[in-house]
């Protein structure tokens, strides 16, 4: 059993989030902003994150920008979950190490292929 990040600043997405990673076997943390989920990576070893990308506070890419940036973390694969379409966040994002980008509406199917294939 692993542990996934969900980093949302919506209250739904993170339930739902949750059940579908409990469902697929791994404990789920939520935070509700980057920053949150920076200091959910401080307090326990995290081995996946579904970040959404615009959220208050802290946004998901310079949340995926820190984490990159620290030789704890770097490995850690981040999936974004967002409404977010835009070609050019999806390069930023690819840029930065991001592994898979899925877009909203939460898709229960997409998301256990994502965590059994990058928790594998």
């Amino acid at each position: 059993m692993g542990k996934i990040l969900i980093v949302d600043d919506s209250s739904l997405i993170r339930s739902v989030a949750s059940s579908a990673a409990l469902e697929a076997g791994h404990e789920a943390i939520v935070a509700e902003d980057g920053q949150k989920g920076l200091e959910a990576l401080n307090a326990q070893k995290i081995d996946l994150i579904f970040s959404d990308v615009n959220m208050p506070v802290m946004g998901g890419l310079e949340m995926v920008e820190k984490i990159k940036q620290n030789d704890a973390y770097k490995y850690i694969p981040i999936i974004m979950l967002t409404t977010e379409s835009n070609e050019a966040l999806k390069a930023k994002g690819q840029e930065l190490g991001v592994k898979a980008w899925m877009l909203k509406p939460f898709n229960k199917k997409k998301f256990f292929m994502a965590v059994k294939k990058l928790m594998a």
